[in-house]
């Protein structure tokens, strides 16, 4: 019996390594359509050790290799592997629910660059050093290029009476540019955001009436803080997206079964593109147990949300917050655009409200737990907000709220919502005194 199991491992493996190995096809699918230049493409096709540059040692009477991506220091790489023998159970060295601390602990071990190889041996290159996020993230470019959720592109890709694109994520080129000019200028307006400051209010309102319903009597806990967070963040971006209330924070009603079911949804949405990446790639062939549950969740964001914009465009204008035409202009901003398939702008309203929900929980949950812990900071925070306790808080209070947002920056700079951005390079760069090459590897930061 033990020997089977091990022989059907090994035959999983080489099965891995065989299905990862062609990266012509990978080149030909995301990097080669993107870079345009010539020159860049025939670069691409060399040797991904190929010097840049080369010195002469006068001394020794030899050529000195510059440093490449194989020489920067890493986990060993081990046949077939990769470096993802560091996730094995058996290794019991990481943990992939807590990829913060492993990424911790590599910049430890290896100093400021680090790097991972995929079982196929595709090298990806970590930074840590603040010069090289910024020569990387600040490249002048029009179109950056950033790896696409593999998982992600090849569902949507399954579903074209769904999807007319695979998303702002992970479109590249003018199809990414068109999108995010289309879909996020008006979101990100200061004047639209300061519009949604009043609702803005009366949902934290509703979320403090909330948590105090759920808080225990004697010692005031919330123990189901995360979930609750999580339908303020749900409230809240529908309420930015589709300009109405929904209702999710009532204190007088259960919460309906469909958004219980959306925020798990939600939850294993992300479970299941973490283990498509630090997996070893067998989705891609076959479907596998992480594949179907990233499919279901997928269908099952869809369909709630998809329910909610129906029943948006059903109601008349006059159920709308009266208060709020600039809010209720975005849903309509997205509906009237006329250059985009309706199937991109119904997934694009889906995808910000999906995105929104955790995202703002889990920012919220690192703020508070970066500044509950000390009196004297959340003094200093009441203090700057002592005159707004019985009145709306506009942008006026949160200009002259220095200290407290000096707090949500620091809070952002430790535990960042997104800790990692990904980039494949354009150009030749030296990052760390290594010398990469342009669309070779991918970047992540």
């Amino acid at each position: 019996m033990v020997m089977a199991l091990i022989l059907l491992m090994a035959i999983a493996i080489l099965l891995a390594f065989y299905c990862n190995l062609d990266l012509r096809k990978f080149s030909e699918c995301y990097i080669k359509p993107l870079l345009l230049n010539k020159d860049q493409l025939n670069k691409f096709a060399n040797d991904s050790e190929a010097s840049i540059t080369t010195e002469t040692d006068y001394y020794h009477a030899r050529e000195i290799r510059p440093k490449g991506v194989f020489d920067i220091p890493g986990p060993k790489p081990l046949p077939l592997l990769g470096t993802k023998w560091i996730f094995l159970l058996f290794f019991r060295k990481y943990k992939m629910s807590k990829l913060h601390e492993v990424y911790a602990d590599l910049n430890r071990k290896y100093g400021d660059i680090v790097l991972e190889v995929m079982p196929s041996g595709l090298p990806i290159v970590h930074l840590f050093n603040r010069a090289d996020l910024e020569k990387v993230l600040k490249y002048p470019s029009k179109y950056p290029f950033r790896p696409p959720t593999e998982i992600v592109v090849t569902y949507r890709r399954s579903r074209p009476e769904r999807y007319a694109s695979v998303g702002i994520v992970n479109e590249q080129g003018p199809t990414w540019q068109k999108l995010r000019s289309s879909l996020t200028s008006f979101i990100t307006s200061p004047r639209i955001l300061q519009n949604f400051l009043p609702a803005l209010n009366l949902v934290c309102d509703d979320f403090i009436d909330l948590l105090k319903a759920h808080r225990d009597p004697h010692t005031f806990e919330v123990t189901n803080f995360e979930d609750i967070a999580n339908l303020m963040g749900l409230e809240a971006v529908c309420t930015l997206m589709l300009g109405r209330r929904m209702g999710f924070l009532s204190t007088n009603t259960e919460q309906p079964e469909k958004i219980k079911q959306l925020a798990a949804a939600v939850k294993q949405l992300f479970i299941s593109q973490r283990d498509s990446y630090y997996g070893f790639g067998m989705w891609k062939y076959f479907p596998t147990q992480t594949y179907r549950k990233f499919a279901h969740a997928e269908e099952t964001i869809y369909d709630v949300i998809s329910e909610m914009v129906d029943q948006a465009l059903e109601e008349n204008n006059a159920n709308f917050m009266h208060h709020d035409d600039d809010v209720r202009s975005v849903f309509q901003h997205i509906l009237d655009l006329k250059d985009l398939d309706i199937r991109d702008k119904k997934s694009a309203i889906i995808d910000f409200i999906a995105a929104g929900i955790e995202t703002l929980a889990n920012t919220l949950l690192f703020v508070l737990s970066s500044v509950t812990g000390n009196e004297e900071v959340i003094g200093k925070i009441l203090q700057e907000f002592q005159d707004h306790r019985h009145t709306i808080i506009l942008q006026d209070a949160f200009t002259n709220a220095t200290y407290t947002k000096a707090c949500i920056q620091e809070s952002y700079r430790i535990r960042p919502t997104a800790f990692c951005l990904a980039r494949i390079l354009e150009e030749d760069m030296q990052l760390s005194g290594y010398d990469l090459k342009a669309g070779l590897y991918f970047v992540k930061t």
